[in-house]
C-alpha cells in the first residue's frame, strides 16, 4: 500500500502550517475564507483523509469502529447492529451505528475516512458504493464490506454467505416439494450484488432441474421493501404471470409477497410457497411462518471484527488478508410457507 498522506504533506501542499490543517478539518471557526480554500484544494488533490489527524494529535488509535448500514428499518441490519456492538465490546473496541440511507456520498466518506469522527475501522453493507469508491482510495481505514461484493482493493476484505449457493439451496428446496414454477424477486442491474449472485445462482439451479426459463418470472424491484415485494407480486399476477412459488431476495419482499397473495386469496403454500433470505425475527411470526435462509451471524460478526482489528493493530493502515473473502455458513431454516405439493398440487 502507498504511503499514507499526512498532515505536513497537506501544510506543505497548501504553503500553511499543520496546525492550520487540524483548525480546517475540525471546521474551526479560526481561519480565512482563502485559506481555507486552499487547505481543502490540497486535501482533495492528495486524497488526505482528516481522521488521521486525530490519531496523530493523540499518538494512537480510537479503539472504535464504525457499522455503516443503508437503513435501520430492515431488521436485519438492526440486529447486525447489536450483534456487532456487543462483539466489539467484548474485544474492548466500540462501535457507532451509521446509517447511509442509500446515499452514494456517504458511505464514499466513510470508506475514504473524510468523517468528522475518527475510528480505527470501518465495516459496511453497502447500498451505493462504485468499485471506483474503493479502487480509488489513496488513504483511508481498513474496511470490511458485508454482503456486497466490490472488485478487490487495498485495505479491504469481504464477508458474505454464499449467495449464489444459498439460491441453489433455496431452488432445490422447492423443486423436492413439487413446484416447477419459480417467480425470483430482486433482479439487480449491477457490475455484481447480492441481488445479481442471489438471481445467478437461481438461474443455474432453475436450469439444471429443467424448470421453465420465463423471462416474466424473473422481476426487478427498486428497493428491498415489503411494499415493493407486494406491488412486485401484485403486478406479476394482473399480467398474467404463472408461478407456483416465490424465491424473494430477502426476508422484507417475502412478507411483502406473503401480503400479496393473501389479499389475491391465494393460500400460501397450497397454491403459492414462498422463501425469503435472512432469517429475521419477524418471519417466525408471519401467517403462515416463512422459510428463509439463515446466515450464521455469530461467525459473520466474528470474521468482520476480527478482519477490522488484526488490521488495526498489526499496522493502523489495512487489515490482514486485504482484498481476501471470508464466506460465512449458512442453512435453510424451513417453516409453514413451503411444504411439499402433492401431485394435484402442482402446475405445469
Amino acid at each position: 500500500m502507498a504511503r499514507r498522506v499526512s498532515i505536513k504533506d497537506v501544510a506543505q501542499r497548501a504553503g500553511v502550517s499543520w496546525k492550520t490543517v487540524s483548525n480546517v478539518v475540525n471546521e474551526r471557526p479560526v481561519v480565512r475564507a482563502d485559506t481555507r480554500a486552499k487547505v481543502l484544494t490540497a486535501i482533495e488533490e492528495l486524497g488526505y483523509v482528516p481522521n488521521h489527524v486525530g490519531r496523530e494529535l493523540r499518538g494512537g488509535p480510537t479503539r472504535s469502529i464504525a457499522l455503516v448500514v443503508p437503513e435501520l428499518q430492515n431488521p436485519y441490519f438492526a440486529r447486525l447492529a447489536e450483534l456487532m456492538q456487543a462483539g466489539a465490546r467484548q474485544r474492548g473496541y466500540t462501535v457507532s451505528v451509521e446509517v447511509s440511507l442509500h446515499n452514494a456520498a456517504t458511505e464514499r466518506a466513510h470508506v475514504r475516512g473524510r468523517t468528522a469522527r475518527p475510528v480505527d475501522a470501518v465495516v459496511i453493507s453497502p447500498s451505493a458504493l462504485d468499485p471506483a469508491d474503493l479502487l480509488d482510495r489513496a488513504s483511508g481505514p481498513p474496511v470490511v464490506l458485508l454482503g456486497e461484493t466490490l472488485p478487490a482493493a487495498a485495505g479491504v476484505v469481504h464477508v458474505a454467505i454464499d449467495n449464489v449457493s444459498s439460491a441453489a439451496d433455496v431452488v432445490r428446496h422447492l423443486v423436492a416439494g413439487g413446484h416447477r414454477r419459480l417467480l425470483f424477486l430482486g433482479a439487480e442491474d449491477a457490475v455484481r450484488s447480492t441481488g445479481t449472485d442471489r438471481l445467478a445462482g437461481f438461474r443455474a439451479a432453475t436450469r439444471f432441474a429443467d424448470l421453465p426459463q420465463d423471462p416474466s418470472l424473473v422481476r426487478g424491484v427498486g428497493e428491498w421493501t415489503r411494499e415493493a415485494g407486494r406491488d412486485a407480486v401484485l403486478t406479476a399476477l394482473e399480467e398474467g404471470a404463472r408461478f407456483d412459488a416465490v424465491v424473494a431476495g430477502n426476508d422484507m419482499l417475502a412478507v411483502g409477497a406473503l401480503a400479496a397473495l393473501h389479499a389475491r386469496g391465494l393460500e400460501v403454500p397450497g397454491d403459492v410457497a414462498v422463501v425469503g433470505w435472512d432469517d429475521t425475527a419477524e418471519v417466525a411470526w408471519t401467517r403462515p411462518s416463512l422459510t428463509s435462509i439463515a446466515p450464521d451471524l455469530d461467525a459473520l460478526i466474528a470474521a468482520a471484527l476480527d478482519a477490522a482489528i488484526s488490521g488495526t493493530e498489526r499496522s493502523g493502515t489495512s487489515p490482514a488478508h486485504e482484498g481476501a473473502e471470508t464466506v460465512i455458513a449458512h442453512r435453510l431454516i424451513e417453516r409453514e410457507s413451503t411444504r411439499p405439493l402433492s401431485p394435484a398440487d402442482g402446475n405445469s
